[in-house]
């Protein structure tokens, strides 16, 4: 595998070290897996009896979606750490993603009700790690998107939405290939994890970039860690390490 370094020292080097960069922003605009497919409205009146006079249900309590990111911490204490600018909620399901997979409307149902995103991380390697997180009016619907994390056309989709959307983005002479996509053995305690090895070129120079999307949703949670590094995916451990933190997080909901 070609190193960050040697990309670094040839004519233009950077320049394909840019397209990278590019590369994990898109990845993070769009692999933010099912985080924005919505939810289902939790404070429908519910009758009492026959005939008899309607009980509201209190509405769900608020969950403020920061409180799940990744934040400093021991599992990110490598890496130097700045804040993230984007403040958008991008959807994986913007096409091609929902054609891909066949999904319509009412599989992916209403919004979100609130998201954030969380610092950037990143090392002298290239490595860099990004967090989202969205909040949903009911459990019910983030049970419901796990599934679809599960079905086997999910990574290729995934993968054909990052080509996609940086043809869209990038004006330079850059190429984006995904070599492989297929769905990875999860963190414990996450609920999918789906890797991407990704080449990118231009002008004649290139270099490989892995992608590992960490799924992790729980309760009305559904959070996100996304890893792009162009030294090889990162072990198995900083994996355990950071789904581990937002576990923590998750399960003060």
């Amino acid at each position: 595998m070609t190193t960050r370094n040697e990309i670094e020292s040839r004519p233009n080097g950077r320049r394909v070290l840019r397209a990278a960069v590019t590369a994990t922003a898109t990845a993070a605009a769009l692999v933010t897996a099912l985080t924005a497919c919505g939810s289902g409205d939790s404070s429908a009146p519910a009758s009492a009896g026959g005939g008899a006079a309607t009980v509201s249900v209190p509405a769900a309590a608020p969950l403020h979606p920061a409180d799940y990111v990744l934040v400093a911490g021991p599992a990110t204490s490598g890496y130097s750490m700045e804040d993230n600018t984007d403040t958008t909620e991008s959807s994986v399901f913007q096409d091609p993603v929902p054609t891909c997979m066949h999904l319509s409307s009412a599989d992916l149902g209403p919004a979100s009700t609130d998201h954030a995103n969380g610092p950037v991380f990143s090392d002298d390697d290239g490595t860099t790690i990004q967090s989202g997180a969205r909040v949903f009016a009911s459990a019910d619907t983030v049970t419901a998107h796990r599934a679809l994390t599960q079905r086997p056309d999910f990574p290729g989709c995934v993968g054909e939405a990052i080509v996609s959307q940086l043809s869209n983005r990038d004006r330079e002479e850059t190429t984006v290939t995904v070599k492989s996509a297929q769905a990875g053995t999860p963190p414990t305690g996450a609920t999918a994890l789906t890797r991407l090895d990704l080449a990118v070129s231009s002008d004649g120079q290139s270099l490989e970039a892995n992608v590992d999307l960490v799924s992790v949703f729980a309760g009305r949670v559904e959070s996100v860690i996304l890893i792009v590094s162009p030294a090889g995916p990162v072990d198995d451990g900083e994996l355990n390490g950071l789904t581990g933190q937002v576990l923590a997080t998750l399960a003060k909901q």
